[in-house]
């Protein structure tokens, strides 16, 4: 498979209110458009005539985020429903006050939790996400972008470097960073990158070091 770029959209208006994320469709916030900016214009500086398939979830923050970057790169962002977000049931488009009172309690493996009513557990999700990885793979002649949200990064960067849904891997996925997965000399695969936030630590807008 050709490299594979992961892009978390900008930050979006969950992010700065008090409702949930998941499938609530909110919009970027004019921070999560300016990172969006950023991150386009060094995609464009990097990738500027290299041929790629730029895909998006269909949740309106990446679609946004998809856009801003397509234009820069002179790309139509192509919308795939397996890229949208965790589904959290009836908790979606709730305040967290609104969402909690839904909340079911955990019974057994947390793998198989489905925390709200008609949501997603973490096992049906990452089968999910594992299953459309999958059916790309080798699909497409140049490296593939997906503008998506930090659970389908989790989930993606694990089928990738093949850890078990079990694990469960825990690592920091920050609204438009770029991570990178790519197939190595020997044949592989490797985590080229994690988290790049260059382009933001550049404009002043997150801390070079955590402290």
């Amino acid at each position: 498979m050709n490299p594979v770029l992961l892009i978390r959209h900008g930050e979006a208006e969950h992010h700065i209110r008090a409702i949930t994320g998941g499938w609530t469709d909110t919009e970027l916030t004019d921070l999560g458009r300016f990172q969006a900016e950023l991150l386009a214009r060094r995609l464009n500086q990097e990738l500027a005539g290299i041929p790629l398939l730029l895909a998006t979830s269909r949740l309106r923050r990446a679609i946004q985020t998809a856009e801003v970057i397509g234009r820069d790169l002179g790309i139509r962002p192509v919308v795939l429903p397996e890229l949208v977000d965790l589904n959290n049931g009836i908790a979606a488009g709730k305040t967290h006050a609104e969402a909690r009172a839904v909340a079911l309690e955990p019974n057994g493996s947390l793998l198989d939790w489905q925390p709200y009513p008609e949501a997603e557990s973490w096992r049906q999700f990452f089968q999910r996400i594992t299953g459309f990885m999958e059916s790309i793979n080798g699909a497409h002649d140049g490296a593939v972008m997906l503008v998506t949200h930090a659970a389908n990064i989790h989930g993606i960067v694990s089928w990738w470097l093949g850890i078990p849904v079990e694990a469960q891997a825990q690592f920091d996925v920050a609204p438009a960073s770029l991570t990178v997965l790519t197939i190595n000399r020997w044949q592989v695969r490797t985590l080229e990158r994690l988290n790049d936030c260059s382009h933001l630590y550049a404009a002043g807008l997150r801390q070079p070091l955590p402290y």
